[in-house]
């Protein structure tokens, strides 16, 4: 039986306007009225995952930065932040290629240079908070982890680039067209779901995935019930063991609700 669901939101839970499902808080409390934990798992950062949940805070849990942070009822379960010096090297990285915006994700902040307003949409998008700086350099406060904006397509323009120099020293992953991600070596949504999975003794057989994009390989790897998006690039589809319906056709509640009405959902 199913005790933990997991799901991706951009490309997965939230349609491409970034809105819910239309049935998801009738799922959400019937979920709760089970006792299965729902996590939303997302390269985003704590401030907007937690304005998007605003209504569902007290009974979910948050799996942030792809991973780099667990939180709960405000509360962090977990967090893995950048050493000094690897941050400094990214940093210096970046400078090096075009067209592309450093993010630097604290727990409660973020923080990035004064940028091109063809940068400002996709900043109001994932950013709730966001302090501009001429030296973030200077930032003293712990970081989580370094997103990167990068107009010219992620994939084919920063990713390349950065993971020549920094493989060796960072977590580099691509989490959208325009996005990429930097952490800490080992830090993914897969080893964030395997701390929660520890924390309340459930096991794979137990865990419920949806994802969508290269960031959610790990946590679906994570998972027996492992889900990948009908939406997702061809090459995702080898990770999951079932296709859901794309997230504008609301394939994870779909799928909830098919498991919830199946026999499986009441075996032990």
């Amino acid at each position: 039986m199913v005790k933990m669901i997991v799901s991706d939101m951009d490309g997965t839970l939230l349609d491409s306007n970034k809105n819910f499902p239309p049935d998801f808080d009738q799922i959400f409390q019937e979920l709760k009225k089970r006792g299965i934990l729902f996590v939303a798992a997302s390269g985003r950062s704590y401030p907007k995952q937690r304005e998007i949940f605003q209504p569902y805070l007290e009974d979910m849990f948050f799996i942030c930065d792809n991973g780099a942070s667990i939180i709960h009822r405000d509360q962090w379960l977990y967090k893995n932040t950048l050493p000094r010096e690897k941050l400094e090297k990214l940093l210096t990285a970046c400078e090096q290629i075009p067209n592309i915006l450093p993010i630097l994700c604290a727990p409660l902040n973020c923080y990035y240079q004064p940028y091109s307003p063809a940068f400002e949409p996709y900043l109001r998008s994932y950013f709730s908070t966001g302090n501009i700086l001429n030296d973030v350099y200077s930032v003293s406060e712990p970081i989580l982890k370094v997103a990167i904006c990068d107009l010219q397509n992620a994939a084919v323009n920063s990713y390349p680039k950065l993971k020549h120099e920094l493989d060796d020293e960072l977590n580099l992953v691509v989490s959208g067209e325009l996005w990429m991600d930097a952490m800490n070596p080992f830090v993914n949504k897969g080893k964030a779901l395997q701390f929660l999975q520890k924390k309340f003794s459930i096991s794979p057989a137990q865990t419920m995935v949806f994802g969508d994009f290269y960031n959610d390989i790990e946590m679906l790897a994570r998972a027996d019930y492992s889900f990948v998006m009908e939406n997702a690039n061809d090459d995702m589809k080898q990770y999951g063991r079932w296709i859901a319906p794309s997230n504008d056709h609301y394939g994870v509640t779909r799928e909830i609700w098919k498991y919830l009405s199946s026999a499986d959902c009441f075996l032990t």
